[in-house]
């Protein structure tokens, strides 16, 4: 499971990739066994790796290595989106 400190806090990070091709990454809370988790934060981006323009056709090793590799204030506070 990838993990990332955003401010201060370690959190777990669950990523995916949507129908269109954009990528997902979100932060959830680290709990105790039986707790629920919460999303805290959220980075969404384009279908390419904003750093090197390369497509990441659904490649969830490259999306987990561009976030591990981005500081954390590119994540923002957890949004739903709009059905």
């Amino acid at each position: 499971m990838l993990k990332k400190v955003i401010k201060g806090v370690e959190y777990e990070i669950v990523t995916e990739f949507e129908d269109t091709g954009q990528g997902n990454a979100i932060a959830k809370t680290i709990v105790e066994e039986g707790e629920t988790a919460e999303n805290k934060y959220r980075l969404r981006t384009g279908i390419k790796n904003p750093l090197t323009q390369v497509l990441f056709n659904n490649d969830i090793d490259a999306f987990n290595s561009y976030i591990s590799s981005v500081p954390d204030t590119h994540f923002n506070t957890y949004w739903e989106d709009e059905e």
